[in-house]
């Protein structure tokens, strides 16, 4: 067989140019994200302060090894920036970190520049990945690892932003190869620059601790694997060289500093460092984080399953079944390579890891990348002279090529077919997952070439000003805004267009709500003062009624309107079958979910220390229907008919000597029980004396079954029109 290395080492020199491009040309045209100016911030202190720049640290959780990488051309062009003198300084480090960029302004100017650091880190991965591929299966599986590796939406998103999210996943993936080799051949050498690069690792990142834990994992495996050979303790000793090692390291960097970290019981080597693994820990505890249309602070186990299942392309994902799935014979010492840390680290990350984007699952990638092509090189002898094999791999990889080049450069926003691609993801994850800044450009073209665009949140909540609003997706969701409820309005309706898949525009015709009307059970949520806030209208009618006993149609439902209900008398949806998509909260009360059913949920409120949990529902004008009563009598107040023949028979509406008309009842049954509804109409009101609505129900022998007795809100609410159910 000919030999045609020649022709990989040409497809792996192409692959890793077309890499080098798309990055370089994508870290043009993107914007500033949201992450960037701090890791810049942070580097540049570090170099420029020594140990002095240490007091960032806790304060973000981030080491500086790549940080200071990233920063190294801004302090070799410019050097003297008075760092000490800036607002912030050594207490708050936002205001510190938006004083030190307006000092690289224009920030087009050094972008390129502090991302170039991290694109040579991406290229470093790519070449271990392909390395590794072909020491564990040969040529052609190094290959096609980096052939998929070059097409990753996440990595090609991430591999040119100056953050330290692909660094460490290169030096990381580095640890673990070096540890690789030194399973199949054991050495001291080898050992030490294991550790050394775990170190490098552990400075990266404070998730850098999950490689030398696995590192040290795969060491530990390889010795007991191998004690009949008699070499138990000599691996053993170099086991601890590299955890030495790397300890020693990571310690000389904070100076062999000693000292107390808040959440331990003692002091520790290198304090500085374990507070920023500790800050990240209590981020992950207080974050508000989206998923799913829900809301909340702290962690879901099932937070990146889900953005795995939707923001890695679905050819990836089939390959990766079937590289893994295949009935192949792989090495065990191999597989249990190449599956330990990828466990270890998902199992943590599922139970502790920030929930702000897929980003984070990122170290896990390079193990996709080689299961995938380990997978398919050991079948491909097998399967070569089947012309479906190369049919399917031939469509796979079109598939997974044009899906990313569709959304170049702006991959932050990818997600596949299952959610609709792009455009729907944001109805699913946000922040980093979606819209993290990388469009800020195309907004504020936008908005100059559209003058009278809203860009900021309205000011009225609940009733946004008419007009048209522009807005960060992430935002739309409430993440990285103050107030995450400022474009609550708007997540309850379909955007009219969507740009660049992370900017959403929104048309709102003029109000046409002119009351508010709240259930008072359990209670009620809104003040007079929340409403005329949330609505800005001075005058808008405002009532309250218990909803669990009667309703109210103000103006008899002629004029749009807006009911109000604690959070209490709702349930929540659980799960579409088939489907991703979580199914609406609802009301619980059949008697409230009747009279809701033309309405619309318009907005949701979590509650707060402020304000109970509520729920808003916009009623349309004109869509009350009242039943009709094909058969109504009528008797003197006095006198209770023994039959229907001592009464007159009547047709609604029946005019009353009441402040109320009859309009209709209709009866529901549900099982054992039965509900009657009595509709009527105010003919006067205010109403200044208290009355009540009396209904029995009785049986042709005059027994009664039930009754009801009372008005379920005050005389004093109604007004004439309106209709009381």
């Amino acid at each position: 067989m000919p030999d045609k290395r020649w022709l990989h080492h040409l497809a792996r020199g192409g692959l890793l140019s077309l890499l080098f491009a798309l990055l370089i040309s994508g870290a043009r045209q993107i914007s500033l994200t949201a992450d960037e100016p701090s890791h810049v911030t942070s580097g540049y202190t570090g170099l420029a302060s020594g140990l002095g720049g240490l007091w960032t640290l806790p304060r973000r959780g981030h080491p500086l090894l790549i940080d200071a990488w990233l920063a190294l051309p801004i302090y070799v062009s410019q050097p003297g920036i008075p760092l000490e003198q800036l607002d912030g300084w050594g207490e708050d480090y936002g205001v510190f970190v938006e004083a030190f960029m307006a000092r690289l302004q224009p920030f087009e100017r050094v972008k390129l520049a502090v991302r170039a650091p991290e694109i040579l880190l991406t290229l470093l991965l790519a070449a271990v990945v392909c390395r590794w591929g072909s020491d564990l299966w040969g040529q052609w599986a190094g290959t096609l690892a980096l052939g998929v590796l070059v097409f990753d939406p996440t990595l090609l998103a991430h591999g040119r932003l100056a953050t330290n999210d692909v660094g460490v996943v290169a030096l990381g993936t580095l640890a673990l190869y070096c540890t690789w080799r030194w399973k199949r051949q054991p050495s001291w050498t080898k050992a030490l620059v294991a550790g050394i690069v775990l170190a490098l690792t552990m400075l990266a990142k404070a998730s850098g601790v999950l490689w030398v834990a696995a590192a040290l994992l795969m060491m530990l495996e390889t010795a007991f694997r191998r004690r009949a050979e008699g070499h138990v303790l000599s691996h053993l000793g170099q086991m601890a060289l590299a955890g030495g090692v790397s300890f020693f390291l990571l310690w000389g960097s904070y100076g062999f500093s000693w000292g107390p970290v808040p959440g331990f019981p003692c002091s520790l080597p290198a304090p500085a460092h374990w507070e920023a693994l500790s800050f990240q820990t209590r981020s992950a505890d207080e974050r508000w984080v989206f998923a799913l249309e829900r809301r909340k602070s702290g962690v879901w186990w099932w937070y990146f399953a889900l953005a795995f299942l939707i923001k890695n392309p679905l050819p990836l994902l089939i390959g990766l079944v079937f590289g893994v799935a295949v009935p192949c014979r792989p090495s065990k010492s191999r597989w249990v390579t190449l599956g330990l840390f990828p466990l270890l680290y998902a199992c943590t990350i599922m139970w502790k890891g920030l929930n702000v984007g897929y980003r984070h699952m990122l170290p896990v990638h390079p193990f996709l990348y080689l299961g995938i092509a380990g997978g398919f090189t050991q079948c491909r002898r097998r399967l070569q002279s089947m012309l479906a094999w190369r049919g399917v791999a031939g469509i796979l990889g079109a598939w997974y090529i044009v899906g990313t080049a569709l959304v170049y450069p702006y991959e932050i926003a990818y997600f596949n077919e299952l959610v609709g691609g792009p455009d729907g993801g944001y109805r699913y994850l946000a922040d980093s997952n979606l819209a993290w800044g990388q469009s800020d450009h195309i907004l504020d073209a936008y908005a100059e070439a559209h003058p009278d665009v809203f860009t900021d949140p309205p000011a009225a909540q609940f009733r946004p000003a008419p007009g048209s609003y522009i807005m960060n997706a992430s935002y739309l969701q409430g993440v990285g805004l103050g107030d995450p409820y400022a474009y609550e309005w708007f997540r309850h309706r379909e955007p009219l267009a969507i740009l660049n898949h992370s900017l959403l525009i929104y048309d709102v015709p003029p109000s046409e709500g002119g009351w508010f009307a709240q259930c008072e059970i359990p209670r009620a949520p809104l003040s007079g003062a929340a409403i005329v806030e949330g609505t800005g209208q001075e005058s808008v009618r405002r009532a309250r009624f218990d909803c669990t006993q009667a309703w109210l149609y103000p103006g008899g439902g002629q004029e749009a309107g807006t009911y109000v209900l604690d959070r209490a008398l709702l349930e929540e949806g659980g799960w579409h079958r088939l489907s991703l998509w979580p199914a609406p909260s609802a009301p619980s009360d059949p008697f409230v979910a009747r009279h809701l059913t033309r309405a619309r949920l318009a907005f949701g409120h979590a509650g707060d220390a402020h304000r109970t949990a509520f729920a808003l529902y916009e009623m349309p004008p004109d869509v009350v229907e009242w039943p009709v009563c094909p058969e109504a009598y009528a008797s003197r107040g006095n006198a209770r008919p023994d039959g229907l023949a001592d009464s007159d028979s009547v047709e609604a509406p029946v005019a009353l000597q009441g402040p109320l008309a009859f309009l209709g009842a209709a009866a529901y049954a549900g099982g054992e029980s039965l509900e009657v509804e009595t509709w009527w109409q105010a003919t006067e009101g205010p109403i200044h004396r208290p009355f009540s609505i009396i209904g029995q129900l009785v049986s042709f022998e005059g027994e009664t079954y039930g009754m009801f007795d009372k008005l379920a809100m005050s005389p004093l609410t109604l007004l004439p029109g309106d209709i009381v159910v």
